[in-house]
């Protein structure tokens, strides 16, 4: 099959653009300019040059192609234009596969102090708690995007939880530049609240195994441990060769940015992958978040940094 990736110079949609090169499909992937194109050939993707802010070019950008993944990271009010804009595209009276990349941020709860919550959720289970912002707007995307299957057409969403792995990542980053900031690597509160987690490797996986096996409309987690984040800022303080520091909330947002405060570590978001593993047959082959941060890529990534005379290095965002 012929796969096109939105997002595909990202953390995600590389390890997507990976995963079905590995099982012999043609890959392309969205280069806004030169410098995506560079990144694209690289890896073994071909460039296809366009921007999706373009929605009324987007019929004729994915035409060729029978799978199209967005996995690029947008901000949340422009999912649900691009993604109706690439329903009505890919309803060209051939058959393909739509793939949207939401977050399990839709099932925060608020934890201020950084307490742990019982609560966790499967992929269809309600959600009796009041919708934080970032749920308000995306759900109706999932909405959208599930119900859209039809006339030709399959839709899924992935629903990933933290992502981590090849020192790329949201939250972790943020623990490393609070000890480069600081000298000590923070945390919220108690520290004992958190997201699910999935290395980026087995989350694409997840895609391979929609196309191949899902159900039309349905709605895929893809979670394969938990690690609370004062856990994970012990793990980088033993990188780094530092303390670590609880921080209030006033501080945390200070230091970060209340937006990320809010949306990523003021926050309990757990997840269970039930009908994923059930349906798909998915089997993640990476459990330790915190072994991957104390021995392995994060580790790699920072000692390189220092090698070069430097204090952090670039992380890799889930876009």
């Amino acid at each position: 099959m012929r796969v096109f990736i939105i997002g595909a110079t990202g953390f995600v949609g590389s390890a997507v653009a990976r995963v079905f090169k590995a099982a012999g499909h043609d890959v392309f992937g969205l280069a806004r300019n030169s410098s995506n194109e560079t990144v694209l050939q690289a890896a073994g993707v071909t460039a296809v040059r366009g921007d999706v802010a373009d929605l009324t070019g987007l019929a004729a950008l994915v035409k060729p192609f029978d799978v199209i993944v967005m996995a690029g990271m947008i901000p949340f009010d422009d999912e649900a234009p691009l993604m109706q804009a690439l329903v009505a595209a890919c309803r060209d009276g051939s058959d393909k596969h739509l793939i949207f990349t939401s977050g399990s941020g839709v099932l925060s709860i608020e934890s201020k102090d950084g307490s742990w919550n019982q609560e966790t959720f499967a992929e269809d289970d309600a959600f009796p708690f009041p919708a934080r912002p970032n749920r308000a707007v995306r759900i109706q995307t999932e909405d959208l995007v599930r119900q859209s299957s039809g006339e030709g057409l399959r839709t899924y969403v992935v629903r990933p939880p933290l992502i981590y792995g090849h020192g790329g990542s949201i939250q972790i980053p943020q623990i490393f530049e609070s000890a480069r900031k600081t000298g000590k690597a923070c945390y919220l509160g108690y520290g004992l609240n958190l997201y699910s987690a999935v290395h980026v490797d087995d989350l694409a996986e997840c895609y391979r195994l929609a196309v191949e096996r899902g159900t039309p409309g349905a709605l895929y987690h893809t979670v394969s441990g938990e690690a609370n984040f004062r856990s994970i800022a012990e793990a980088v303080a033993d990188v780094v060769g530092c303390e670590t520091q609880s921080l209030d909330y006033e501080a945390a947002c200070e230091l970060w940015g209340s937006f990320w405060v809010d949306i990523a570590l003021a926050v309990n978001s757990r997840s269970i992958a039930r009908r994923t593993v059930a349906e798909l047959g998915w089997n993640p082959r990476h459990l330790d978040v915190i072994d991957d941060i104390r021995n392995g890529s994060y580790r790699a990534a920072y000692q390189a940094a220092q090698a070069q005379g430097g204090t952090a290095y670039s992380w890799k965002s889930h876009g």
